[in-house]
């Protein structure tokens, strides 16, 4: 197949180009690299925003320039209805231009869009970080980020990629949940978040002390919920004095933060995420365990009735049910260890990125006829 993937999203698309080209197609990605990411592509479409208008100006003429690569594709597949730096108008009239010339085009569901962020206020999933036990949550924080998704023009170009695109893929089941509703249901196509696995992975909590990584993103922090989990860890660690190592690091590079995950047992992650998010599945790839989202539903969605990976915490609970999922898993003998091993498997079983490209494949296939 002749495949163009435009838009990066955590390296979803980086890490999907190399096993789709694994698998014999011809593959190309264009993108503008995902912001400070700086993540791999073919077609460089990154905006320069010091020179406002003449910034746009250069994506279009590098689209342009890629004139032949923009037709004749059997699947074009975006990652979001913002797939390039441009005014929500071009984004359209772009998405109008792939659907007449190419033979289908996907839509990728893999973060913030009006329906994602509508349906959370909804109480779908039935938390987030905007919304937990019955009410809405951090209003005041979270209302540019709806103000700018509420504005006409990125609704209309949300709705017009939506409706025609020939397929929707969330990456997450809180994305699937978002969706599964008319006039959406029937395109959906639940795509797996592909992640590179190591050669070698590790097996994390066989050491004396367990190491626990806290990393937080000051600027997003009230959406992740890092430190309410470490206060948690913290109070693990005053019952059981000598037992944990934690570490806090704050808006570090992102190779930086690799090499920790290499180096830590446990990472405190996200603590409104309903499921295992990119940086979940890159640290459990690397056997590190994860506290963060891993709700029941979820796995059954998926189909899993062994692996439990995650240490699974949420602002339902109380603060002591919390600290109490906590301290069982990091403290039962051979407990982190026996998760860290799960987590492995699970990456393997359900994220390794050939498998996600087959899959991808498969639907690919689908479309087509």
């Amino acid at each position: 197949m002749r495949i163009l993937l435009i838009g990066d999203a955590s390296f979803v698309h980086a890490t999907l180009r190399r096993g789709l080209a694994e698998r014999g197609h011809d593959v190309v990605l264009m993108s503008d690299g995902n912001g400070w990411h700086d993540s791999p592509r073919d077609i460089d479409l990154r905006r320069d925003m010091r020179r406002g208008k003449l910034g746009g100006l250069g994506v279009v003429l590098t689209l342009l320039r890629n004139l032949p690569r923009l037709v004749g594709n059997d699947v074009v597949h975006i990652h979001n209805y913002q797939f390039v730096p441009l005014m929500p108008r071009w984004n359209t009239l772009l998405l109008r231009f792939l659907k007449r010339f190419n033979r289908c085009v996907v839509k990728g569901c893999y973060g913030d869009d009006p329906q994602v962020l509508e349906m959370q206020l909804k109480g779908v999933p039935r938390y987030s970080d905007m919304y937990w036990g019955g009410s809405v949550r951090n209003a005041v924080e979270n209302r540019p980020r709806l103000a700018e998704q509420r504005l006409p023009e990125f609704v209309a170009c949300w709705r017009e990629s939506s409706l025609k695109a020939d397929a929707l893929l969330p990456c997450l089941y809180e994305y699937w949940l978002a969706y599964d509703v008319e006039p959406f249901r029937a395109k959906l196509r639940y795509m797996p978040l592909p992640v590179r696995i190591p050669d070698v992975a590790r097996v994390k909590g066989t050491g004396a002390k367990v190491k626990v990584l806290v990393g937080v993103q000051s600027k997003r922090e009230y959406m992740k919920g890092a430190t309410k989990i470490a206060g948690m860890v913290s109070e693990v660690a005053r019952r059981h004095p000598g037992r944990l190592d934690v570490r806090y690091v704050e808006d570090v590079p992102y190779g930086e933060y690799c090499a920790l995950l290499e180096a830590c047992d446990v990472l405190v992650d996200q603590f409104y995420s309903y499921t295992p998010s990119m940086n979940s599945l890159a640290a459990m790839a690397r056997g590190t365990v994860v506290i963060g989202g891993g709700e029941e539903e979820y796995y059954r969605f998926i189909g899993e009735d062994v692996l439990r990976p995650i240490i699974n915490v949420s602002p339902e609970k109380s603060f002591d049910d919390n600290v109490a999922a906590i301290e069982r898993a990091l403290t039962a003998p051979g407990g982190v260890e026996s998760l860290s091993r799960q987590s492995i498997e699970f990456v393997r079983k359900y994220h390794d990125y050939r498998l996600v490209a087959a899959e991808c494949e498969r639907i690919y296939s689908g479309l087509l006829g």
